[in-house]
């Protein structure tokens, strides 16, 4: 999906553009404060949607919807103001919706589930997963997952953080174990946690993320839509996002945050 947003503000923009990379992270999403910026934009372009603030100065946003209409009739024109009085003016012109500042993920959802021209939103992987800040994981509907066993969530975020490498037995063992010798009863509950993982992942249509070798374990990241994995391949949203938190509530994730913190700019 492809989608402008414009305000006179443009950390406003941004906001809406961020939250749309947040619903749709393998789109584009393309924050203006210029109005003449945006029309040029898209005449090329053509984007799916284009999130309008109304009082603008020089061209409002109703003003500048004509124009876009004009330019590419299939793009969804929402507004987004302060103001409830320009409901009735905005639905004149055939609006797909409007929305109240400040806008919110739910509502931009609520919009994009109910556009005048339908527009597939394409998904990248089965998982989302957000490293940046606590360590969380979500399906493919963007809900929450829930793990039976903490340790179970643990092991798929050091999976994670080894980027899809394989981890041998042992070595999961002394990462979730720390100080404690392995023995086959550290094995043993170690692999009660790979099965409720095992089982977990299933539950969600998510059971091909985990990949067994010989004693090891590692995730298909392939398969993974993480800002970790995106940070790494330079990707500009995901780099934003990281504000020197990785995972925090693993003590062994302090490594890999001093190499993010240490990682020089443009990597």
């Amino acid at each position: 999906m492809v989608t402008i947003s414009v305000d006179d503000q443009f950390n406003v923009a941004k906001e809406i553009a961020d939250m749309m990379y947040e619903i749709d992270p393998a789109g584009e999403h393309v924050p203006f404060s210029d109005t003449d910026e945006a029309l040029e934009y898209v005449k090329e372009e053509n984007p799916d949607v284009a999130w309008l603030d109304i009082e603008m100065p020089g061209i409002s946003g109703l003003e500048l919807s004509m124009e876009i209409k004009k330019a590419s009739p299939m793009t969804n024109i929402i507004f987004v103001t302060g103001h409830e009085k320009f409901a009735y003016q905005s639905f004149q012109l055939h609006a797909s919706g409007f929305i109240l500042k400040p806008a919110t993920i739910d509502a931009l959802k609520r919009e994009l589930e109910n556009l005048r021209n339908p527009v597939e939103v394409k998904r990248t992987g089965i998982l989302r997963v957000q490293c940046f800040g606590n360590f969380e994981v979500f399906d493919k509907d963007d809900h929450p997952v829930k793990f039976k066993r903490s340790r179970s969530k643990e092991i798929l975020a050091y999976l994670i953080d080894r980027r899809g490498a394989l981890c041998s037995v042992g070595e999961l063992c002394g990462v979730l174990f720390e100080d404690r010798e392995e023995d086959r009863a550290l094995k043993k509950q170690l692999r009660v946690f790979l099965s409720s993982l095992k089982d977990d992942l299933a539950k969600i249509g998510a059971a091909d993320v985990l990949v067994k070798g010989w004693n090891a374990y590692g995730v298909d990241c392939s398969l993974i839509n993480c800002d970790y994995l995106n940070y790494l391949k330079g990707d500009n949203q995901a780099v934003n996002s990281f504000l020197g938190e990785y995972m925090i509530q693993y003590t062994w994730a302090e490594m890999t945050l001093g190499e993010l913190i240490m990682k020089p700019e443009g990597m």
